[in-house]
């Protein structure tokens, strides 16, 4: 393992380890509105020829027995906002088919040669997002708590249901609707040539060797949204996805009211202090969430993303790269997600720009 990155995992399967996570160093960042740049005196790295819009869709529902995928009346997507979402899909995901579900696999990691853009890693970042704790006070119970370092803004996506099921990672992300969840974009939908993925179901801080499984409750996704460069052309530059969710979980609210929400940094360097999130299937089965931690590098001029080597498999795609995550409140900035991992264990993450944030501003109008 490179040296510059450290892994921490659960001491036993039965409960989530009390590891520490090494302390972030602190770092000066540029305040800046959504909509602003990280200021005078830095650009971002923009990705050369990238169309930088997004598409979104209504989270698509097919379960076992359905010929289609189901199309709701206005009146059942209000009534869906009282019950979490469509009861259906919510029983669906029993204990037993959240255990079977496989990693959802990565993408291949190819060089995106017209694509080439040589990353900048010192530049600072600018706050698009600022982390906000839960409204919902009580401490997790039932089951053994997930340690601070382990926190519970971050979760296991489920995916599809029909003849089997995948899972990525996931986590809240502040918006002002409260109800966003930011992965990667090939947790969202196929690219290129392919559709939206179906039946997705966020649960925050799962853990599978607890009998509490799903320690706050459940939330079905509502709307999907990612680039259109990974829509079309499977762009890992691009490999940034968004999930609009329903109020759910155990207390019928938004998710960033129950569990938090990270912040969002943007248009920094490609190099930076991380700690990073996710159910790698290749560590427990991704039964319980990992985390990795270290300096995130960029050694290439073909791309705009950062490397770690975590030697995270398949699963932990989605999963947050924070930066000046803190220890004590279990939040801090996102500033990539997992994208990919290579043969050495090298994973790889997408650069966060401005059209990043312009993807999250959308995503949070979608609701």
């Amino acid at each position: 393992m490179d040296s510059s990155s450290k892994i921490r995992c659960p001491r036993s399967l039965r409960r989530l380890g009390a590891a520490v996570l090494a302390a972030v160093v602190a770092i000066t960042v540029l305040t800046a509105s959504a909509g602003a740049t990280a200021g005078a005196n830095s650009s971002p790295a923009r990705i050369s020829g990238s169309d930088l819009s997004t598409s979104g869709a209504p989270a698509p529902v097919r379960l076992p027995g359905d010929k289609a995928v189901r199309n709701y009346t206005p009146t059942q997507l209000k009534s869906f906002e009282r019950t979490g979402g469509d009861p259906e899909v919510l029983a669906y995901w029993t204990p037993e088919r959240m255990k079977a579900a496989k990693p959802l696999d990565a993408p291949g990691d190819a060089e995106w040669v017209e694509n080439k853009a040589r990353a900048v890693a010192s530049k600072m970042a600018a706050v698009a997002a600022k982390p906000v704790a839960a409204q919902i006070p009580q401490i997790v119970t039932n089951a053994p708590p997930p340690v601070t370092n382990f926190s519970i803004t971050n979760g296991k996506l489920f995916i599809g249901g029909y003849e089997s099921g995948s899972w990525c990672s996931a986590s809240a992300i502040n918006t002002s609707s409260k109800r966003v969840l930011i992965t990667a974009g090939h947790c969202v939908h196929d690219g290129q040539g392919g559709s939206w993925l179906q039946n997705l179901v966020f649960v925050p801080g799962y853990n599978a060797f607890n009998t509490d499984h799903d320690p706050v409750g459940r939330f079905q996704a509502y709307w999907l949204r990612t680039f259109n460069e990974w829509i079309n052309n499977s762009n890992l530059n691009r490999d940034v996805g968004f999930v609009t969710t329903y109020s759910g979980g155990d207390w019928n609210t938004t998710v960033v009211n129950t569990i938090g929400g990270h912040g969002l940094v943007y248009n920094g360097g490609t190099e930076f202090d991380t700690s990073i999130f996710g159910y790698p299937g290749n560590r427990d089965g991704g039964n319980v969430m990992w985390a990795c931690w270290g300096t995130a590098t960029d050694n290439s001029i073909w791309d705009n993303k950062s490397k770690i080597t975590c030697n995270f498999g398949g699963g932990s795609s989605g999963g947050p790269w924070t930066w000046n995550y803190d220890n004590a409140s279990g939040l801090g900035s996102v500033r990539s997600v997992m994208s990919t991992v290579n043969s050495e264990g090298v994973n790889k993450g997408p650069y966060f720009d401005q059209a990043v944030v312009d993807a999250m501003n959308a995503a949070n109008a979608d609701w």
